[in-house]
């Protein structure tokens, strides 16, 4: 019988009361929820070094005229510079939020 061979091998008689089916499956769906969860870590690691480091993936910076208040400190009036709204398009990322290649990354010196 089952209980036989548990205690045969040395294992705990407890592990007899438990199907072997129900056992496997069990631990099938272990490993398979520990694989999806490593997956979507490193989706995750993945997607947040591909944040733009200036804008910390906003695609939007602080106006730099108006401090984000979108009021000329000069004038009073409306910033010109960011159209009254306190923020401009990041340049890095051209609002996208991601990192982009540019000719300052270290990986792609064409004098190296």
């Amino acid at each position: 019988s089952y209980y036989d061979f548990i205690t045969s091998v040395g294992l705990p008689a407890q592990l007899a009361e438990v199907d072997p089916i129900v056992a496997s499956f069990c631990g099938g769906m272990v490993g398979v929820l520990t694989a999806l969860l490593l997956v979507e870590v490193n989706n995750a690691n993945a997607q947040a070094a591909s944040i733009c480091t200036f804008c910390s993936g906003a695609g939007y910076l602080t106006c730099g005229i108006c401090g984000g208040s979108g009021i000329n400190p000069e004038t009073g009036g409306m910033c010109e510079n960011c159209g009254n709204l306190g923020k401009v398009i990041c340049t890095s990322c051209a609002a996208t939020g991601k990192k982009v290649f540019t000719e300052h990354d270290p990986r792609i010196d064409p004098f190296n």
